[in-house]
């Protein structure tokens, strides 16, 4: 059976009224009309919760599509980080992309959790869940090849998601994140950038981040090997299961396009190679 947890999957066939068995090939949403209109929203406890989609030119129901979620930062909306991300111009494979909008707190920045949330149990880990219902059952979401993308807070959250629904998500690509270690249900595939610089979240975290997932993947610390992402040197951990590796990228972008000194920006080239990163996982 596939990464899809066969819990989701049914409560996906039983929602949409199709009798197709847990082994299908795709989500409930393939060989079925999409929507009149793209979401743009789900509702979670009651209260409709945001969302960009970009679906493919000449989306085809019956072709199973990669889906990309991708979480915003603490003081950057969903529109803004889906410009700077860059995701979907570099997009192989048809993909559904998704860019989900936090609850804003009381200062007026985002968040995806509540205070007091346990690891395993962080506020916005339901609406990763309902994002993902809603369009496989929309849509023809190849349960295979689901990932998250996300930047500072959001890096974080991916990072703690990649654990807690590892038997879901099949690959990661986060950029100056920590991580809050959970249960893992499973391995993910992840590539993972960090500043030296970066005094926001400190080094040491990124640091934290990947040795969560090197251990989640029950990789061997010692036996990184030098490998190349797009324009990033990085270190690759592969050893014990290569279908899961660990890229862990330090890079040294620190002005931004317009010279200003940043090094905990979204450095030049990210999107690209997260995109081909995915592409490998096959």
């Amino acid at each position: 059976m596939s990464r899809w947890s066969a819990a989701v999957l049914l409560v996906l066939l039983w929602s949409t009224g199709i009798t197709a068995t847990a082994e299908a090939a795709g989500s409930a949403g393939c060989g079925r009309p999409p929507p009149a209109s793209v979401p743009d929203r789900v509702m979670l406890d009651e209260r409709e919760r945001s969302l960009i989609a970009d679906l493919p030119a000449g989306y085809e129901s019956g072709h199973s599509h990669r889906l990309v979620v991708a979480f915003h930062g603490r003081t950057n909306d969903n529109a803004q980080v889906r410009a700077y991300y860059g995701l979907e111009q570099p997009a192989g494979d048809p993909t559904i992309f998704v860019y989900p909008l936090a609850l804003r707190q009381a200062d007026g920045t985002f968040s995806w959790a509540d205070p007091g949330d346990k690891p395993d149990s962080l506020r916005d880990y339901r609406l990763f869940d309902a994002i993902v219902a809603r369009f496989a059952g929309d849509y023809c979401v190849d349960p295979d090849r689901i990932f998250v993308v996300g930047h500072s807070l959001g890096a974080s959250f991916v990072n703690s998601l990649a654990c807690a629904r590892g038997d879901l998500i099949r690959g990661v690509g986060s950029v100056a994140g920590g991580v809050q270690r959970s249960h893992c249900r499973g391995s993910v595939a992840a590539l993972v950038l960090h500043n030296p610089a970066d005094k926001l979240v400190p080094f040491s975290e990124g640091e934290r981040a990947r040795d969560a997932l090197v251990a989640q993947n029950g990789q061997d610390e010692a036996a990184a090997e030098p490998a190349e992402v797009g324009p990033f040197e990085c270190e690759r951990f592969a050893a014990h299961d290569p279908a899961n590796p660990v890229l862990w990228c330090p890079h040294h972008q620190d002005q931004t396009s317009r010279g200003r000194y940043y090094p905990h920006q979204w450095p030049s080239g990210t999107g690209e190679a997260i995109m081909d990163f995915f592409e490998t996982l096959k």
